[in-house]
Order: C-alpha cells, then structure tokens, then sequence
C-alpha cells in the first residue's frame, strides 16, 4: 500500500497501511511525520522485510545490527543476488522521528479542525464556485493536512490561472492537480503512461486545486487563508459579471 500520504487515516475501522503484505510511509518535509526527507517501509512478511533490508544498504552481514529485521535464515543470499542502493535511514532522521509519533493524535486534531473550519468558511462564502470533495465510504477516519477544492465548471484555463495568480500574489501558493509540471498529473507518467487518454480525468484535473495547511501556522493564519482563497475566486469572478 502506499501510505506516503495517509498516516492517521483509517479506512473501516482499520489504520491504513494494514490490508495489503506490506505499506510505504513518507517523512518528507510536508508529510504527517517530518524528517525533512525520508520514509519508512512496514511489513509482518519475513520475506519482504530482508529483501528490503538488503535494498536499503543491508551488506556485508550489516542486517545483524539492525534491531527489526527477520532471522538471518530469510537472508541467505539475498546479498549477492540483489542490488544495494544505500537507502538507510540516519540515525539522525530516526531520533527526529521517534518523538512525532507520540504525538500524532494530538496534532491530527488540530489538522482535522482547523480544515473543519476552513471547508464551512469556504462553502458557506463561495459554495456556488467550488466543490469540496467528501469522504469516499468507508474511511471511518480522514487526516486533513491539506485542502483539496474543485473550480466550477465555469472557470476556463484563463480564469483558473488567474485565480492562481492572485492566490500567489497575496502570498498563498495553490497548485493546480492539471499543470503540466505537476507530478500528480497522470500526462507527466512517462514511467507509467495510461492506455487510454481518460479525458474525463483529464478534464477534472484542469480545475483540481490543492493548498497546504502547515501545522507550525496559528489558527488566525487560517482565518487568512481562507479569505485570500475567497477574494481570489471574487476577483476573477467579478471580472466577468459573475458574482
């Protein structure tokens, strides 16, 4: 599974990360858990557990000094049959991690109110423009460290990157899912290009916006945030007569 972006989400009662053999956690700068860079794998197979080992930098009998992998009997010759690309986590990264777990309840709190806050504002003021995407059934817990809004059907290519301008130029950047550089844009897939061109997903991509709620930030900076996203959408808006 990958997790890279879920940690704190559970799907049907049930932490995700825990229903397929093995789940990928990131602590990048802007992840749940932040070690500036890095991420983590987890598994109960053995298998998988030494062959990742191994991967991450695991040669040379180095998988004794590691306290979470399997039985040297799993190893075998995994280290002269597989590629070690050093990918070990410093133990500098880890001790920056450790204590973030503790309070992981704590901060998906705050993350959960505060966005709570944010979608009534936004609906409440610009419900008409915008469309909030609600929960799929069966996440039983979401973790909101970011909003993710839709533009209406309305705002043509123009008016979306005008949007985004003055969005920018009061200091809040929002990134568009459609941009041609955006990583999440499944056209920038050159490593994994879709069989068909899925214009239906491409068109929901021309308006998809993404905008990121930093935990470091006071509750009043939402207050902002919120406003600058609202007077955006207004100026474009009243542009055309549209308000």
């Amino acid at each position: 599974e990958d997790c890279a972006h879920s940690l704190g989400v559970f799907w049907q009662g049930e932490h995700s990360g825990h229903k397929g053999i093995a789940c990928a956690i990131s602590s990048q700068s802007y992840k749940m858990i932040n070690s500036g860079e890095g991420g983590f794998l987890l598994t109960d197979d053995p298998e998988i557990a030494a062959q990742t080992a191994v991967i991450a930098g695991a040669y040379e009998g180095l998988s004794g000094k590691h306290m979470t992998v399997p039985p040297p009997e799993y190893f075998n010759d995994k280290p002269v049959q597989l590629p070690n690309y050093s990918l070990r986590m410093s133990n500098l990264a880890a001790s920056v991690i450790r204590p973030q777990i503790k309070t992981l309840e704590d901060r998906i709190e705050v993350y959960n109110r505060r966005y709570n806050a944010l979608v009534e504002k936004l609906e409440s003021r610009v419900g008409d423009h915008v469309y909030i995407p609600q929960l799929t059934p069966g996440v039983t817990r979401m973790v909101h460290d970011s909003i993710q809004f839709n533009l209406d059907s309305k705002f043509d290519a123009e008016m979306v990157q005008e949007f985004l301008n003055e969005c920018s130029a009061h200091g809040l950047p929002v990134e568009l899912f459609g941009h041609k550089t955006n990583a999440r844009n499944f056209v920038n897939w050159g490593f994994a290009p879709a069989d068909d061109p899925l214009p239906q997903t491409a068109e929901m991509l021309k308006r998809a916006c993404d905008c990121r709620m930093p935990l470091m930030w006071d509750d009043e900076d939402f207050e902002d945030l919120g406003n600058v996203i609202i007077e955006s959408l207004e100026v474009v808006l009243a542009k055309r007569n549209l308000l």
